[in-house]
């Protein structure tokens, strides 16, 4: 079978290369692996140094351009809860979790979220999945204790 060729010289085609096909928009873009890599390496770094301006900025490009890249979006997500901005940070771990529906602390994150948003029900229900996903992977300990005492205080306030 012959190798289909992509029409990316209009927006309808580009749109469909990305949406139907796979494309990424950094392969449109002409942007390699290795400098997304590179921009994700100053983020992280960014993030080490509490530099969260700086490490959005850079978060935000990378997911632009590789939105399938779950390392991406875990990291902007992180990014964007570091500086209050929940409700995006909670979309975007919830968008992680659809690629990998076993991380622990990807679910107790979007608990951190939803209750700092006052959603206190589905803070307890992201907490109780922390827990059960963290006896899947071994090294989840910290996670599951950490879920456990939010959803003891959960308890203590009332809700």
């Amino acid at each position: 079978m012959a190798e289909e060729l992509l029409d990316v010289s209009t927006p309808e085609g580009r749109r469909d290369a990305v949406l139907l096909h796979g494309v990424k928009p950094a392969q449109l873009a002409g942007i390699s692996t290795d400098e997304l890599e590179a921009v994700y390496g100053l983020a992280l770094e960014d993030l080490a140094a509490a530099r969260f301006d700086e490490a959005i900025e850079r978060l935000a490009f990378v997911v632009q351009q590789d939105p399938w890249e779950r390392r991406y979006q875990v990291a902007f997500a992180h990014a964007l809860q570091s500086v209050g901005q929940w409700e995006a940070a909670g979309r975007f771990y919830a968008e992680a979790l659809l690629s990998d529906a076993t991380d622990a602390l990807c679910a107790y994150r979007a608990g951190e979220c939803l209750g700092a948003m006052g959603e206190l029900e589905a803070a307890r229900e992201a907490f109780e999945t922390a827990v059960k996903l963290s006896w899947i992977e071994p090294g989840q300990p910290a996670v599951r204790e950490a879920a456990l005492q939010r959803l003891d205080q959960l308890v203590r306030e009332g809700a």
